[in-house]
This record gives structure tokens, C-alpha cells and sequence, in this order.
């Protein structure tokens, strides 16, 4: 029987190799909506437009959408949600100029700005530290960390402007930011912030990037322009460096999301008809949310935003015309059939061993005179 362990641990090694995940497709609502964020239980941050295309920021669960409301103006969208369903984003006030807010305990309240007349938020941790962007005295966009009540800004590459995208349980920041006033909105880059100084990412040797998420190991995901510009590519940096996940078969790609298993979500244009889908980044490899779903149900996955630890995805499809606000949620693994095969095959050695193992006992009982 010993000899025929080592062949049955690869046989039982072979057989753990799952299949790709397969994702079950859940209707959020609205008759028009879009999902940007999704917490750890699955409550999804978004919008639902009006007939015109004015959004209105929700909360999407099971089916219920709460309208968070406005500060007073015409549109709002939620794009960041925490464990505790605290919801931040972008409102418009009563002189139609737009606002951050936080949206807690059935209230919208405003967060103020870095001294100009606009802000908008991005993301909230469990901490209730807040990110986003806001006018200063010059009019000029900022990223800032909301915490304790106040406001901070974090600066710039040496440029005009930045922006700043989410922020982790540990307070690292991500975003982008100019790097140089001579060319102050052609060269942005994306930072992560770590209670210092900005850090600049880089690019693939274009001209801009954005670190769009990140989890909470400080590993960010988004995008950059490769040589010439020719495109950009989603990214996941990590370590120190910056590495490309390629496209569906197209020539771009943007990662949006990460959680902390580094699984990324995003969108990329796909080969042939240029057409683009929302993808899933596991592994190494990226691949089409759309090959993950069941066809029959008719859903286009056009964009993935936001993934959480239970591989829960924050996503917009489209089905006969309509697109909606979609969480994907993973459905139970089944081995692939030639798994199935090896897996029978590894238990038929385990049998083949176990008759041995008998036989072999048996016939040392006779010999003894047993």
C-alpha cells in the first residue's frame, strides 16, 4: 500500500481543481439603476435614474431600495457603503452645486469642502473615515480625508489637482493626483497615501494612471496608460510594483474593485466587436463575468465595480434594453467532469490499496498458522 500513496495524493491533488466560479445574478431593482459599491453583507451603494436620467443615490438589499434623498437639489449618487450600511457620496444642494455627503441613521448630511463651493465623497471605512474630492479657495479640486468632523487635504504629485478614490481599514488612501503644474491636467498619476506624503505608482510609460481601490494589505488596483498612450490597462499593484492584467482580447481595461484575497473586478473592451464586459481577476487569470452567469437569464454584465470578501460582486447589467443594478453572488463550486473522473479514479486506488493492504494481512495470518 505504501507505494501507491504517493500516486493517490496526486491523484486527490489533481482532483481539488475546481472549475471557474459560477455567479448567480440578482436583480437589485429600479427601473434604471446602477451599483458602484458593496459592503460585507452584501448592501450594494448605487443610483436609480429617473425617466430623464436624473440619479437619485439608493440602497439596493434584496430587492428593498431606499432612496437616500438629495441636500436639497435635483440629483445624488451613493458610491461607498461601510459594514455598519453608512453610505457616502455626491448630492446636489438648493443652488444645484454639488456636494459630499454622509448618509447615516436615515439622514444626508453635508461634509462641507476644502474652502470652494463642491465636494464629492468616494468611500467610507468601518472607522467612518471618508475620501474624496473638494474645491479649496482656488477653485481647485483636492483629495481629502474626512475623519474626527474635519477635513483634511492631501495634497498633490507637485501638480494642481488630485482625487482621492477609497480608503482601507488602516487609513492608507488611494486616488490620483497631477504631477506637475506646467501640465497639471495631462499628467495624473495614481498615489497611495500612508499618513505622509502622496506616493506616486507610476504608469505602464504613458501618461496617466488612477489607483481606483484597494484592499487591506495596501494592495491597489485601477489603471495606467501604457507607451504612446496607445491605451490603458487595468493594474494590481503590490510589493512595490506595478503589474498589468491584460484585457479580454481588447485593448483596454480597468480594474474598480479588490478584496482581500487580491480578487479584482472591473471592465474591459473584448476582440471582434469591441463590445465590453465586467471581469473578474482571480488567480492570474481575467475573466469574462459573462461566461460565469447563465446565459438564460438574459443579463449582459457591462461593469463591475466592487467585490467583498465572500467574492459578492457590485455590477451593472442589461437585459432586453433595461440595465439595472446587479449583485452577483457566488454560487456553490461543482467539479468539473473530468474531476469527477480523476476524483473516482483517485478513490478506486484508495479501494485498490485497502484490498491489497487485506490481502497482504491474510495471507501473512496463514503463513503464521492463524
Amino acid at each position: 500500500m505504501s507505494r501507491l500513496i504517493p500516486l493517490l495524493l496526486l491523484t486527490l491533488a489533481a482532483a481539488s481543481t475546481q472549475a471557474a466560479p459560477r455567479y448567480n445574478v440578482v436583480d437589485l431593482g429600479g427601473s434604471d439603476s446602477s451599483a458602484y459599491a458593496i459592503n460585507s453583507l452584501g448592501l450594494v451603494a448605487g443610483a436609480e435614474y429617473s425617466p430623464s436620467g436624473v440619479p437619485q443615490a439608493a440602497l439596493f438589499h434584496d430587492g428593498i431600495i431606499t432612496r437616500l434623498g438629495t441636500l436639497g437639489g435635483a440629483s445624488s449618487t451613493a458610491t461607498g457603503i461601510n459594514a455598519y450600511g453608512q453610505l457616502v457620496g455626491g448630492a446636489t444642494d438648493a443652488d444645484g452645486l454639488r456636494r459630499a455627503f454622509l448618509y447615516a441613521n436615515g439622514a444626508m448630511r453635508d461634509l462641507g469642502t476644502l474652502g470652494g463651493a463642491e465636494a464629492e465623497a468616494r468611500r467610507i471605512n468601518d472607522a467612518g473615515q471618508i475620501v474624496g474630492s473638494a474645491a479649496n479657495a482656488d477653485n481647485l479640486w483636492h483629495a481629502f480625508l474626512y475623519s474626527g468632523g474635519g477635513m483634511r487635504d492631501l495634497g498633490t504629485l507637485g501638480g494642481e489637482i488630485s482625487n482621492a478614490f477609497d480608503i482601507n481599514v488602516h487609513g492608507q488612501v488611494a486616488g490620483n493626483a497631477a504631477i506637475s503644474d506646467a501640465i497639471a491636467f495631462h499628467a495624473v498619476q495614481a498615489f497611495l497615501y500612508e499618513g505622509a506624503a502622496l506616493r506616486d505608482l507610476g504608469t505602464f510609460g504613458g501618461t496617466n494612471s488612477a489607483a481606483w481601490s484597494l484592499n487591506d494589505a495596501g494592495h491597489a488596483v485601477g489603471y495606467a496608460a501604457v507607451a504612446d498612450d496607445a491605451a490603458d490597462h487595468a493594474f494590481l499593484y503590490a510589493n512595490g510594483a506595478m503589474h498589468d492584467l491584460g484585457t479580454l482580447g481588447g485593448t483596454y481595461s480597468f480594474a474598480a474593485g479588490i478584496n482581500n484575497a487580491d480578487q479584482v473586478v472591473g471592465v474591459s473592451n473584448i476582440a471582434g466587436d469591441g463590445g465590453s464586459s465586467g471581469f473578474l481577476y482571480s488567480g492570474g487569470v481575467m475573466l469574462d463575468l459573462n461566461t460565469l452567469i447563465d446565459p438564460a437569464t438574459g443579463w449582459r454584465i457591462n461593469d463591475a465595480h466592487d467585490i467583498n470578501d465572500h467574492q459578492q460582486i457590485a455590477a451593472t447589467g442589461c437585459r432586453a434594453g433595461v440595465c439595472r443594478a446587479l449583485r452577483l453572488d457566488l454560487a456553490a463550486a461543482v467539479p468539473e467532469p473530468a474531476t469527477w473522473l480523476t476524483l473516482s479514479a483517485g478513490l478506486g486506488l484508495l479501494g485498490l490499496a485497502a484490498r491489497n493492504s487485506r490481502r497482504a494481512a491474510s495471507e501473512g495470518d496463514i503463513a503464521a498458522g492463524v
